[in-house]
């Protein structure tokens, strides 16, 4: 999926991010729902870029491997010109 939008839109991007996390290697459905998925914070947005902590929302599933217990995300709006 590609998204292109505003900075604006960006936080809304991070709200849609976390079922899309795993989307390349979906089990089944009622393993995923046990799982606790990330929280987000510390969210910035600075220009075009967007950045926030990630940690775990729960005890781990480790349903496709060791669930890391915190993450840094950064989504950056590029345009080809």
């Amino acid at each position: 999926m590609l998204c292109y939008g505003r900075p604006s839109t960006m936080k809304s991007l991070l709200v849609l991010l976390a079922p899309l996390v795993g989307a390349a290697v979906l089990g089944s459905r009622s393993q995923l729902d046990d799982c606790p998925g990330y929280k987000a914070s510390n969210i910035k947005q600075l220009g075009q870029t967007l950045t926030a902590d990630l940690n775990l929302a729960g005890d781990a599933c480790n349903t496709y491997g060791s669930d890391l217990p915190n993450l840094k995300l950064l989504v950056e709006e590029q345009s080809g010109t």
